[in-house]
């Protein structure tokens, strides 16, 4: 029994993990900042590749035996069988209102039926009758969605504000997720996700003649760091054009009808601005505290804790 044959050279094997070193390390900062240990982490990569194994394939075999997922993957069969057989093995997707908030104020700014004449979003009535009321918005979006839990996420956003007890203004386009927050999380591995999905699609040769967009821009010298600021408040304001013509273009096909059977798949654009930081060549040792010698240790000092 044989692994997969791998199409990377020896060179381009060793670039690939310095690459996925170089993914990791913002990744695992957070995930220490989150107070999210090794031991979870590995859990979670473990059943990630048992998962891709299954799910994406493993070569020319459809559905691939477990004693074939253990091989390629290098994880045992016992733990390949944990994962295959306990639905609880992996965490579960959960989602958060996040695209429901999203989508209401997208409806919101391109629906005409929430447009005043200039084209600029009416306020909404929380209760009332039918036709001007947040409650009617929120049901075009999704009937599970509660109203008073998608006005708390816009409020705390700082998307819309309350006029008076009973109406409701939007203020802005866009809904800013707060830092740690469920919603800002969810943002991250969706970013993460779609991103790498898209990297991943543009190196397989099977794509050569359907790539799909992923371009950038920057510097070859590098931006003196006094201009950087006006480099990112630059890049905002166009990117936000940018992003306002593609969000009015797809509100034209947003509408669902429901007698209508063609499948949809779910698509987009993320835009963003990177600041490499400063290259540390250090060696680790030097970066932690001095190793107590054992003689020391001996002497009678403390010994440090786990």
């Amino acid at each position: 029994m044989g692994g997969v044959e791998s199409n990377l050279s020896i060179d381009a094997r060793a670039h690939f993990l310095q690459a996925l070193r170089r993914v990791l390390r913002p990744i695992i900062r957070l995930m220490i900042r989150s107070g999210i240990r090794y031991d979870e982490f590995i859990d979670v990569a473990r059943g990630a590749f048992v998962e891709s194994a299954v799910r994406d394939g493993i070569g020319s075999t459809i559905h691939p035996t477990r004693d074939q997922i253990a091989w390629v993957t290098g994880i045992s069969r016992q733990r390949v069988d944990h994962y295959v057989d306990d639905d609880t093995a992996l965490p579960a997707v959960t989602r958060t209102l996040t695209r429901a908030v999203v989508e209401i104020l997208h409806r919101w700014h391109t629906d005409s039926r929430y447009l005043d004449p200039s084209g600029d979003p009416i306020e909404l009535e929380l209760s009332g009758h039918l036709g001007s009321r947040f409650q009617d918005l929120v049901l075009q979006v999704g009937g599970d969605v509660d109203p008073e839990a998608a006005l708390t996420e816009l409020l705390q956003a700082g998307s819309v504000t309350l006029t008076s007890e009973n109406r409701v203004r939007a203020i802005s386009r866009y809904f800013i997720w707060r830092g740690g927050s469920p919603s800002s999380i969810e943002d991250f591995g969706d970013t993460l996700a779609h991103f790498a999905e898209t990297l991943e699609y543009n190196l397989d040769p099977a794509n050569s003649e359907s790539k799909r967009l992923e371009q950038s821009v920057f510097t070859d010298q590098g931006l003196p760091n006094k201009l950087l600021p006006q480099f990112e408040i630059y890049a905002q304001e166009r990117t936000s054009h940018f992003l306002l013509d593609l969000d009015n273009w797809l509100a034209h096909y947003s509408d669902i009808n429901e007698s209508s059977t063609e499948s949809r798949t779910g698509t987009g654009v993320n835009v963003f601005l990177y600041v490499d930081g400063k290259p540390d060549s250090t060696p680790l040792s030097e970066l932690v505290q001095r190793q107590r010698r054992t003689h020391e240790l001996m002497d009678g000092e403390p010994t440090d804790g786990c």
